[in-house]
Formats: structure tokens, C-alpha cells, sequence
């Protein structure tokens, strides 16, 4: 009886096996790179939320489906890998002056999600800011050829000058193979 058993379970795992590597050969992971600008201009308001919207942003996702051999309806999941921002102007400034920054994504179907988040943003920060992602799924905004940003910042100082940042996202999408 125990050999029988045993050679139930040999077969059962290599039916399983056969199974999954067929599943993994007709799934793809890739990532899509997106670089936004936005400003922040100089504010006396400390202390409040300041809303920053962005015009609709171009989303390179239908090439990146191409170089993987996929299509945005066979798209599975996607979701926020990393999320950076970067001073560009002017050039000495830091994140210091903000208290806390949240990013959102929104389309006319999905409406809005957070993306990333920091909050209590160390004073002795430099001029790159990595936030935290929530993980949320995001294949709806990433199908689509645009999506709009919505930053929601609170600023810990008053600034003269406006600040320009670079948002560099880094999604990671899951998706089957043609």
C-alpha cells in the first residue's frame, strides 16, 4: 500500500509540474519606465495640503506590450515597483521643504488610486525622494495610452522660488504571451 501511494504522488507532481511550466511559458513580467515633470511653486502656506494636478500624462505601455509580445487585454496585473523623485531646479534646493507628499493616478474609468506615499520627510533629506508604493493594482490606468497625476504635498517651509522635479515610476506589469 505505501508504494502505491507512493507512485500516486510521482505521477500527481509531474502532472503538476508539467501543468505549471506550460503556465509560466505563457506568462510574461516586465517593467514600464515612466518619467513625469511637475512643479511645485513657491508657496508662504505652511503646514496645509497644496493640490498639484498634471495634464494627461503619455504612457509608453503600448510599445513596452509590443517588445514583450503582449497586448494591454492580456494584461493580468500591474503594479508600482518604485517610485522616485528628483529635484531639477534649482539646482542647490532639497526635500526638506516638504512635510509629506502623496502621488495619485486617475483615468475617466477607473477614477483614483494612491500610488506612493512619504510622510515626515526627514529635514536632512537630499534632493532625491524615494516613496513608498501601496501596491495597489493598476493594470486599468496602465492599459490605457494616458492617465492624469494628482500630487498632494504639505510643505514644512516656505520657498521664493518654484521647484521643478522629475517623477520617475517604475511599474511592473504581468501579462500572457500572443
Amino acid at each position: 500500500m505505501p508504494i502505491r501511494f507512493f507512485l500516486y504522488f510521482i505521477l500527481l507532481f509531474m502532472l503538476t509540474a508539467c501543468n505549471l511550466d506550460e503556465k509560466i511559458k505563457d506568462v510574461t513580467t516586465f517593467n514600464i519606465t515612466n518619467n513625469v515633470n511637475f512643479s511645485i511653486p513657491s508657496s508662504a502656506v505652511v503646514d496645509l495640503p497644496v493640490d498639484l494636478n498634471t495634464p494627461d500624462v503619455s504612457s509608453s505601455s503600448q510599445q513596452s506590450f509590443e517588445n514583450n509580445n503582449t497586448r494591454a487585454d492580456l494584461v493580468e496585473n500591474a503594479n508600482l515597483k518604485e517610485l522616485t523623485l528628483t529635484i531639477t531646479s534649482p539646482e542647490a534646493r532639497t526635500f526638506k521643504f516638504l512635510r509629506s507628499v502623496k502621488i495619485y493616478i486617475s483615468n475617466d474609468t477607473k477614477g483614483e488610486t494612491l500610488l506612493a506615499e512619504k510622510n515626515e520627510i526627514p529635514t536632512d533629506i537630499g534632493s532625491i525622494l524615494e516613496l513608498e508604493t501601496t501596491g495597489a493594482n493598476l493594470d486599468e490606468y496602465i492599459k490605457e495610452s494616458t492617465y492624469d497625476l494628482r500630487y498632494d504635498v504639505v510643505i514644512r517651509e516656505s520657498v521664493n522660488s518654484t521647484t521643478e522635479i522629475n517623477a520617475k515610476m517604475v511599474f511592473e506589469v504581468r501579462a500572457k504571451i500572443l
